[in-house]
């Protein structure tokens, strides 16, 4: 069989008629130098040709991979695919395309992550940190630009996209309290990995006298165990009660369960998602 041999650059030009440097501008969207009749001949050749332009060459010359890096915490939860969504849609209006890396929840693999980014030529890095500013600017040698988002983190030299969690999570414990309720459990992942979770425990502490807290790892657990810690918080008294779920994917493990089984009820206990505000005051209700 007769091996195909793909086009190059200067195919392009010579069925164009015209210089390898103008099949570059046009490339680049550099159109501004070139007739409307040009630009048409050099699209014509590329899709005759199916040219297929190499990117490790574009980058030495532009200096740009057009790429940018996102860590996000852990794609078990909807909140890291909806921001993984919503900043490629941001990004492509720019002609940049975002690359998701799973850190897991894991600190270990998401520094692994930053080792891997500073290696490969993304033009910037988006991150979700467990890490500390010191512990990325350790790791991130290549000067690219960094933005924070999710979690604020004190002392970090870049840019951060925060949201007001400690503010949404007092104002949805105290919509509960309004109604009626008075004990809530907080069912999370570990408290101190991470801040934002920390501000929403704060949040409900401002607005609520009784709290329990079920903290499961996301390493390892046992579902009979924590299922059971939740049952027992639940009937040990007659207080209207509120599971609070800082993590999403512990609301859809353990609560289904909880409901078949008669615990929750929606009058004397409920069950409510972590408060992902969009602006200030804001919150959703699972």
């Amino acid at each position: 069989m007769e091996k195909r041999t793909s086009a190059n650059i200067k195919d392009v030009a010579a069925l164009a008629n015209v210089s390898t440097a103008t099949v570059s501008r046009y490339l680049n969207g550099n159109l501004a130098r070139m007739s409307t009749a040009t630009a048409e001949r050099v699209k014509d050749a590329i899709e005759k040709l199916k040219y297929v332009p190499n990117s490790a060459a574009r980058q030495m010359i532009t200096k740009s991979s057009q790429l940018v890096a996102l860590i996000v915490a852990n794609t078990d939860d909807y909140f890291s695919t909806e921001l993984f969504k919503g900043i490629s849609s941001i990004l492509e209006t720019s002609g940049y395309v975002a690359t998701m890396f799973d850190s897991d929840s894991d600190i270990h693999r998401e520094q692994s992550l930053l080792a891997t980014v500073n290696r490969h030529t993304f033009d910037a890095l988006i991150v979700q940190p467990f890490s500390s500013p010191a512990e990325i600017t350790d790791i991130m040698r290549r000067d690219i630009p960094i933005v924070i988002v999710d979690r604020e983190t004190p002392g970090s030299p870049w840019p951060q996209v925060v949201t007001n969690n400690f503010e949404a999570a007092r104002e949805a414990t105290t919509y509960f309290v309004d109604q009626g309720y008075t004990h809530f459990i907080v069912l999370t992942s570990e408290l101190d990995a991470a801040t934002n979770r920390r501000e929403r425990y704060r949040g409900i502490l401002a607005a609520a006298s009784h709290v329990d807290v079920v903290e499961v790892s996301e390493s390892s657990y046992n579902h009979k165990a924590v299922h059971q810690q939740l049952t027992t918080l639940l009937t040990a008294s007659n207080e209207r009660t509120v599971i609070f779920a800082l993590k999403e994917r512990w609301l859809l493990e353990f609560v289904p369960n909880l409901v078949l089984q008669g615990y929750l009820d929606n009058t004397r206990a409920t069950a409510t998602a972590s408060p992902i505000p969009a602006r200030r005051g804001a919150w959703s209700r699972a």
